[in-house]
């Protein structure tokens, strides 16, 4: 099985970082990152916990921030978790939010829409 990567632009409150090679997990729902990157970049803490199962079938309750995210050309607010001995990595919420997905084939990430918040509204 081949790992996907990316190149990870995290924007806070505060600053920014780049994270050069993210591992793309797409059995993740979540992105999960360190606690202490978090603050650093001032990412807003959310004022409740998320019990999560890990693939490991460990049960743990992180912490949930909104943090904005840029992959590329694409640029968004995402939800990332933070929890004890956490492994970093890029979630497929965060890439849906981007409008990201891996492709099987070549296994790097591509469009699955134009750059940009996706509001497709009709009045009817």
């Amino acid at each position: 099985m081949t790992h996907v990567y990316a190149k990870v632009r995290l924007i806070g409150t505060k600053t920014h970082r780049v994270i050069d090679k993210l591992l793309v997990d797409t059995g993740a729902t979540f992105t999960v990152l360190p606690r202490d990157l978090l603050e650093e970049i001032g990412a807003v803490k959310v004022p409740t916990k998320t019990k999560l199962e890990l693939g490991d079938g460990r049960r743990v309750e992180a912490e949930v921030y909104a943090v904005v995210l840029a992959v590329g050309d694409r640029e968004g607010a995402t939800l990332a978790v933070t929890f004890m001995d956490a492994k970093p990595v890029l979630g497929i919420r965060s890439l849906e939010d981007l409008g990201l997905k891996v492709d099987p084939v070549s296994g790097s990430l591509e469009a699955t829409r134009p750059p940009g918040v996706a509001y497709y509204y009709s009045s009817g």
